[in-house]
């Protein structure tokens, strides 16, 4: 469980967090994207001086589809998480300090602190921007969809009729200058 209630670490100054997690799916730029292995959480808690230092590991295998040919690609995630949790007494849950990355408020009076989102935060961290099956993937025809990496020969049919497309019509428009 990634709730710590604040009674306790007040209390006991230090707490370990090592958990595995069966969570189903993580929910990423509009999609939904399942989990191949658990998720293994290793985190060390800290309370000092009223701020909460919360430091630690995330690992986990994602499945994302390749950018190119949509085939599904399995994603090691070994992402960092990193916080500093600030008491102020005006806010009523965690929200994000404006202009310093991995520093929140939190309200002194509640009960639980829920590290869940910092560890959602770590796995999508990790996503990278192309997600790619094999460097050099081909991805896939651009007229009829099929997988160029399954089928490196292909020549599709419908390449030769050009005039399907909406950009035809500006071939025939002449860009040569006219003597004036």
């Amino acid at each position: 469980m990634l709730k710590i209630k604040f009674e306790t670490l007040k209390h006991e100054q230090k707490i370990k967090i090592d958990e595995t997690l069966n969570w189903k799916e993580i929910e990423f730029e509009g999609g939904v994207y399942p989990y191949f292995a658990p998720v293994k959480v290793d985190l060390n808690v800290e309370f000092s001086l009223g701020k909460v230092y919360v430091q630690g590991s995330v690992k986990t295998q994602i499945i994302h589809p390749c950018d190119r040919c949509l085939e599904p690609v399995k994603l090691d995630i070994n992402g960092d998480v990193e916080a500093v949790y600030v008491p102020n007494e005006k806010v009523k849950e965690v929200e994000e300090v404006i202009d310093e990355i991995g520093t929140f408020y939190y309200d002194p009076y509640m009960e639980f602190l829920d590290l869940t989102d910092r560890v959602v935060e770590a796995i999508i961290l990790e996503i990278p921007m192309k997600v790619l099956c094999k460097p050099d993937c081909k991805g896939l025809c651009p007229h009829c969809g099929i997988n160029l990496n399954e089928h490196p020969d292909h020549v599709c049919d419908q390449d030769n009729d050009k005039t399907e497309s909406p950009f035809y019509i500006l071939k025939k428009i002449s860009f040569e200058s006219k003597g004036e």
